[in-house]
């Protein structure tokens, strides 16, 4: 922490768990931990945490794990880290929940405060869904006792707002119509000052499920990655794919083996295994680029790095083997430092998802000098173009947009954009980091309190 005077005081309430060896993170859990570390290093700020967890158990002054006896709730289908969804609950399962959460909060707010002899000025919630609902409580908790309510602020991940979306549709069986009406009659966003979202395309959702929060109070910080981690480094391809190994699913035909060496062009996916981000559509694409490659005498390889359920592993797995595709390797999923060196021999990073909140994974690539294709929606329209990479329009149906990225991506790698938009894709990445996000949140508080 800064041994600055402490201008702002800050809680933050994470709705996944950070990274450590022995609990891989998802993206939001990342996210939480670099923006804890981020405030801690800057002048006049200090962050207290919570995070759940089923597995970290270590306490700190500044760190507090709410520990958990099963998988993290989640708000969708597919998580890398869970399967237990909020919908699997009871009402009476996630009323406790809640009260829990809650008294945990509170408690270690109290501990925080008496030990500072400060009152918090902040509190930031991550996600839409149960933190916000959390922190009010907490603070109708602090009002009963005398105490003054803190300003609330929500930072918005993509999950929860398309859960509530599922419900406003009221069409799909496994989003009954449970939370959306309890979050809107209980006025949750009443009693948020304002919201941080990362990208145009998720403020504009946000207010589709929200539309009586005030636009004036939902603050765009694009997510940052950490340039310290993702950046070009010398390194050999085949001395790095000696690093990783093959993992097949529990039951599969195949072996776990090294990945080989000796490829002209390497593909790389980093994602979760669920069916918005289209890893269908990069397999069936694949069989058409390995044959583009091969008339050009290039060879090709391509690694997906990610992980999810047990049936959507084996899903992508069995078809990449029906496709006949042999030089596919799935690795499974990896920490931070090891995404980066193979972003940096990566030809091109390929994310074909339907929609992205904001699309950290194609900053990280950029970071370490390798161009990206991806799809023409959401928050990478804000900073992909053709000087670092290409969006591919998203026809209605995954089999026509299957030809376009796969016409895409063999023009990349015969014409190695790798070679001619390195630079200008590390150029670009530059304008995003974690710490220029921290510093957006901050004016954004600022601006409200």
């Amino acid at each position: 922490m800064s041994n600055e005077p402490v201008e702002h005081l800050i809680f933050q309430l994470g709705t996944n768990n950070w990274q450590s060896e022995e609990e891989f993170a998802p993206g939001s859990g990342i996210l939480h931990e670099q923006h804890h570390e981020t405030f801690n290093l800057m002048p006049g700020v200090e962050s207290h945490s919570v995070f759940p967890s089923r597995t970290q158990r270590f306490s700190r002054p500044d760190v507090r794990v709410f520990e958990l006896d099963h998988d993290i709730p989640i708000c969708e289908s597919v998580s890398p880290v869970s399967s237990y969804r909020w919908h699997s609950m009871s009402d009476e399962e996630f009323a406790a929940y809640r009260e829990r959460l809650g008294s945990f909060v509170f408690s270690y707010i109290e501990e925080v405060e008496a030990e500072t002899k400060r009152s918090f000025d902040v509190f930031i919630a991550h996600h839409a869904f149960l933190n916000p609902m959390v922190m009010n409580d907490v603070n109708d908790r602090r009002e009963a006792a005398g105490k003054a309510r803190v300003p609330l602020f929500t930072f918005v991940h993509g999950t929860s707002l398309l859960m509530f979306k599922h419900e406003m549709a009221a069409v799909d069986p496994e989003y009954p119509p449970r939370f959306y009406p309890a979050w809107i009659s209980e006025g949750v966003f009443d009693q948020v000052a304002g919201v941080f979202v990362i990208s145009n395309s998720q403020k504009e959702r946000f207010l589709s499920v929200f539309d009586s929060f005030d636009p004036a109070n939902i603050f765009i910080t694009p997510n940052g990655i950490d340039p310290s981690v993702f950046k070009q480094l010398p390194l050999e391809a085949d001395s790095v794919l000696a690093e990783f190994e093959t993992t097949p699913y529990e039951g599969s035909k195949n072996q776990s083996k090294q990945l080989p060496g000796g490829w002209d062009r390497i593909v790389l996916f980093v994602g979760k295994f669920a069916d918005i981000k289209r890893i269908d559509c990069l397999l069936n694409a694949a069989q058409t680029y390995e044959k583009v490659a091969k008339d050009e005498g290039l060879t090709v390889a391509t690694i997906i790095a990610g992980s999810g359920p047990h049936e959507s592993v084996k899903l992508y797995q069995d078809l990449s083997d029906e496709l006949g595709l042999e030089e596919v390797y799935f690795i499974g999923p990896h920490q931070q430092d090891n995404l980066a060196k193979l972003y940096n021999i990566a030809s091109l990073g390929v994310f074909p998802t339907k929609i992205e909140g904001f699309g950290l994974v194609f900053l990280e690539c950029l970071a370490c000098g390798t161009p990206v294709v991806g799809n023409a929606a959401g928050g990478p329209l804000e900073f992909v173009d053709p000087t670092v990479g290409e969006l591919v329009f998203d026809h209605e149906s995954n089999q026509d947009f299957t030809v376009a990225l796969a016409e895409t991506i063999s023009r990349a790698l015969v014409e190695d954009w790798k070679q001619t938009k390195s630079e200008a894709a590390i150029e670009r990445a530059s304008n995003y980091t974690i710490e220029m996000q921290c510093k957006q949140i901050l004016q954004g508080i600022e601006s409200l309190t």
